[in-house]
């Protein structure tokens, strides 16, 4: 694509010597990138300030590279001396390489059903259970099953090939590459996790959301954002980029429901989500729960659903009545009547399973205890997830957590997570997450400042993460349940050698807590 063609009707200020555009028509761009290390001869480098460096100090390396032309967001940024590249400028280079984007690879958003969600907790588990009703479903007139992409925290599915997700979502370029590549792999939809880092930096301004869903809003990621009111902001961009005729699917038991409502364009089609108020347009409530599922009735705008679905907790009966409004707007796009829809819902929901690292019951049959790894890692999630495995835990039994904090993140919320896991478990281990470079002993210290006497007398401290697994299995009595939570789906830890260095190590929570079940079983045999 020549470069007159990508950037026609954009507002953009050209630096340097030359003035015009009429020679931008011989300047062929045959890729976009954000990252000078991968700049290659005919690509658009996009200098965007980062969070840790401008990406105008990059500007030489890409050049030299081969790139023919730069989007900068620096106003004094130059070009090597002798080089042809055209310098363009815009305040707003983010947002600008996020329109590129979706103009260099064909406009893909606009070629899929696609849903987008956000808020603190609830977006993985949301894009995945939305990703599998939709793919439940047979296109009309066709014997094939509808293709839905997924983007998120745990994993990228371009609809041939699934790959482990380095962020939850990717920046502007990459996600438009992405979304282009579902389109060439034959997918109809895609389902998206939107992180308020995201938001914030624009990189989904530019692609054309069906249907946007909030699930909650607590104080999480203040190390970036600073303020609870500067995080609440990211989140409610999600909304204001909708177009009319899109739809909003809005948790309304959350406080900040009505936020991010209020942030909603005009035209757009807000649809309430409750599982406490009868009149919001998707509710739901449970009619019975154990611990192998929950039965439930979900009412929507085409109907009645009754179904049960195989795992438990409040929050996630929230989780699937906001997935099944996003599936019901994709589904209603791509062409599935309401009779069709509402039979394929109760059909999906006991096939559906939570992605990895979500209450994942590590313990079996054979074990006399219940062990669970979850990925809660702020203070509402460990409450949600203890006060889930409390509703289903045997009378007179145990609840445990076992449970750290990251480093080098959010400050303020480890008293919280403290008080979160002293109110929701009888039995605590406070134990390290991915200390980074801090030492471990200070963000122990850091939760324990939050608690009193009484609650400390209830906490157990073992810094080791492997050791503080093995000690809550080891010392839980047969019907206990354990909840392991912080690291879910992860399979790494991070921390620093003594120069600060970070030291990156294998650590699977599943992996530990599976082999100290089996040595509990081992010595139970053994004492047999």
């Amino acid at each position: 694509m020549d470069l007159h063609t990508l950037i026609d009707g954009i507002e953009l200020t050209r630096l340097g010597d030359a003035a015009g555009s009429d020679d931008l028509r011989s300047i062929r761009v045959c890729d976009l990138t954000e990252d000078s290390r991968t700049a290659l001869p005919g690509s658009l480098f996009v200098a965007r300030a980062g969070t840790k460096e401008q990406g105008a100090k990059f500007i030489d390396e890409a050049v030299h590279a081969g790139a023919v032309a730069v989007l900068t967001d620096n106003p004094e940024a130059t070009i090597p001396t002798g080089s042809h590249a055209a310098l363009l400028y815009s305040p707003n280079a983010s947002g600008i390489g996020a329109i590129l984007a979706e103009r260099f690879y064909g406009h893909p958003s606009k070629a899929l059903a696609i849903a987008g969600v956000t808020g603190t907790n609830g977006k993985t588990t949301i894009a995945h259970l939305t990703q599998q009703i939709i793919k439940h479903f047979v296109m009309p007139n066709s014997k094939h099953r509808i293709k839905c992409g997924l983007i998120g925290t745990v994993v990228i599915d371009d609809g041939q090939e699934r790959s482990v997700a380095s962020m939850t979502t990717p920046p502007a370029i990459e996600l438009s590459r992405t979304l282009a590549t579902m389109v060439e792999h034959g997918c109809q939809a895609c389902v998206m996790e939107v992180s308020s880092h995201a938001l914030d930096q624009g990189r989904t301004s530019a692609v054309e959301i069906d249907a946007a869903g909030f699930t909650n809003l607590t104080g999480d990621h203040l190390d970036y954002h600073k303020t609870l009111e500067s995080y609440t902001d990211a989140k409610a961009k999600l909304f204001n980029y909708l177009a009319e005729g899109s739809s909003a699917l809005i948790n309304m038991d959350d406080p900040a429901g009505q936020t991010m409502m209020d942030a909603c364009s005009p035209g757009v089609h807000v649809l309430g989500c409750s599982m406490l108020n009868r009149d919001a347009a998707w509710n739901g409530e449970i009619v019975n729960r154990t611990m192998e599922g929950m039965q439930v009735s979900i009412t929507g705008p085409i109907g009645v659903i009754e179904s049960c679905v195989p795992f438990f907790g409040d929050y996630n009966a929230s989780n699937v009545v906001i997935s099944l409004g996003l599936a019901d707007v994709l589904l209603a796009k791509v062409g599935i009547d309401p009779e069709t829809r509402i039979a394929g819902y109760i059909r999906a929901l006991p096939t559906l399973h939570l992605p990895s690292g979500r209450l994942q019951r590590v313990s079996n049959d054979r074990d006399n205890l219940s062990v669970f790894v979850d990925f809660a890692h702020s203070d509402d999630s460990i409450r949600s997830s203890l006060g889930a495995v409390r509703g289903v835990l045997p009378e007179g039994a145990s609840l445990w957590c076992v449970f750290g904090c990251g480093g080098d993140r959010d400050r303020t919320k480890r008293p919280r997570m403290g008080q979160a896991a002293c109110n929701g478990a009888d039995r605590i281990v406070l134990t390290s997450d991915n200390p980074r470079s801090e030492k471990p002993s200070r963000i122990v210290d850091d939760v324990l400042a939050g608690l009193d006497q009484s609650q400390r007398a209830r906490v157990e401290v073992q810094v080791n993460r492997d050791q503080a697994i093995q000690y809550a299995i080891e010392h839980a009595n047969a019907g206990d349940a354990i909840v392991i939570a912080g690291k879910g789906h992860e399979a790494q830890q991070i921390l620093s050698d003594h120069l600060g260095n970070p030291v990156v190590h294998h650590f699977d929570d599943a992996e530990h807590a599976a082999r100290a079940l089996h040595e509990r079983r081992s010595r139970s045999e053994a004492s047999a």
